[in-house]
């Protein structure tokens, strides 16, 4: 399947009113191949959280994206922000409570899909931490949730899933 396939003229229609979308989902699962559509589609700025990766200071990574898009965020000006960095989003911007998208797109797929393009990639021999890696993301979006439903009054994000396994 190609991932491109899910921007289809209905969500970029339902996504035309939302300001901030955040598309979230493991390592190979095709959040950057949606996102590019979705932006392109919207004529709005995507961030790609990769961009902002700094494996020495994760913490300081988180910071320097809320800082890139913080304008668009204040202004209410649509924007695509993706990536694996944006599970720790969710959860910090819950923390500091001032950071609610106006909807979360997550990909979902299999581990044969996963496998399958680590290979084709020629990156095999990180599919192991990768999938570690991915266990630990998971955790972090239960915590997300779980703490965006323990919260009274608070905005909750429209919530889309796409599965991308072939």
């Amino acid at each position: 399947m190609n991932p491109a396939s899910i921007v289809t003229p209905e969500l970029v229609e339902y996504c035309k009113n939302l300001n901030t979308i955040v598309i979230l989902g493991y390592t190979k699962t095709g959040k950057h191949t949606i996102a590019k559509k979705l932006a392109e589609e919207l004529n709005c700025n995507l961030y790609v959280s990769d961009d902002y990766l700094d494996r020495q200071n994760p913490t300081e990574s988180l910071y320097t994206l809320i800082e890139a898009f913080a304008d668009d965020y204040r202004a209410g000006r649509q924007f695509v922000v993706e990536g694996v960095l944006c599970f720790r989003l969710l959860r910090k911007g819950l923390e500091l409570g001032n950071f609610f998208p106006d909807l979360l797109i997550k990909t979902n797929c299999n581990i044969e899909t996963i496998s399958h393009f680590y290979v084709k990639d020629g990156e095999g021999h990180k599919l192991q931490r990768a999938l570690n890696f991915n266990k630990g993301l998971e955790k972090i979006w239960d915590e997300y949730r779980a703490t965006l439903r323990s919260l009274s009054g608070v905005k909750i994000p429209n919530y889309l899933e796409f599965s991308t396994s072939l």
